[in-house]
């Protein structure tokens, strides 16, 4: 991966995280990178960018999860804010982290994730449920 300082002399950054993922598509945002894996995951990095990321929203994940916020004063200085939640922007994430896609009618079910796209502040996946859950 490369930055604005990149040329070509440059080294490529390797990430030690992605290594032996099964890699298969890389998406690129503003501030913030996607890597989708040939076992249907989708792995997000970088800066919060308003809910870029898919992990959830800061001030409703436990401290120092990735996306959240590392210190309980960040986390309540931005829930009290007269201005509305995320006054204090969450830490970078650094590190791939895989985004949940457990949501719907069938929380529960297995997903997997066939294609990614990032632009600006955004990143969207399209998902499709490997499981039907059977009527209660």
């Amino acid at each position: 991966m490369g930055d604005v300082r990149t040329n070509e002399e440059s080294q490529p950054k390797i990430i030690p995280e992605l290594q032996n993922r099964s890699v298969i598509s890389i998406v690129l945002g503003d501030y913030h990178y996607g890597a989708l894996t040939a076992d249907g995951q989708l792995l997000t990095w970088g800066q919060f960018s308003r809910g870029a990321l898919g992990l959830g929203v800061p001030t409703e994940l436990p401290l120092g999860t990735p996306g959240g916020y590392s210190a309980e004063s960040q986390l309540i200085k931005s829930r009290r804010s007269q201005w509305g939640p995320l006054q204090v922007e969450p830490p970078r994430v650094d590190s791939p982290t895989p985004v949940h896609v457990n949501h719907g009618p069938n929380p529960g079910g297995k997903r997997f994730c066939f294609a990614a796209t990032a632009a600006g502040w955004h990143t969207g996946a399209l998902v499709v449920c490997l499981e039907v859950s059977s009527p209660l």
